[in-house]
């Protein structure tokens, strides 16, 4: 008989493939497009908040697309705090004719 040496399981291991996975981006994509959208839809409040919170679900979970999810995140939040902007300069300038109602 003869004897055939045995394998270390450190070979054995390195021998075997390891399946790689491409690392997905959609969260970052999508919050991406979201803030394009919430540029171009301006009359929107939905957009620029979904664009933030996807951007910071894609921020937190994809580390290939800290960028795409930066980009999304900062469009979304410069048109939410338009719309913020907007509504105190309406409600500033309607004020007055309210008070003027009343008396």
């Amino acid at each position: 008989m003869t004897d055939t040496p045995a394998l270390p399981a450190a070979a054995a291991t390195a021998a075997t493939p390891t399946p790689v996975y491409a690392e997905s981006r959609n969260l970052s994509v999508i919050a991406l497009v979201l803030g394009i959208a919430s540029v171009l839809l301006g009359y929107t409040f939905i957009v620029p908040i979904a664009a933030i919170v996807v951007g910071v679900l894609g921020y937190r979970r994809e580390p290939t697309g800290h960028t795409l999810a930066v980009w999304g995140i900062v469009l979304g939040a410069v048109m939410a705090f338009g719309w913020v902007v907007a509504g105190f300069f309406g409600v500033l300038f309607t004020l007055p004719f309210f008070f003027v109602g009343l008396f």
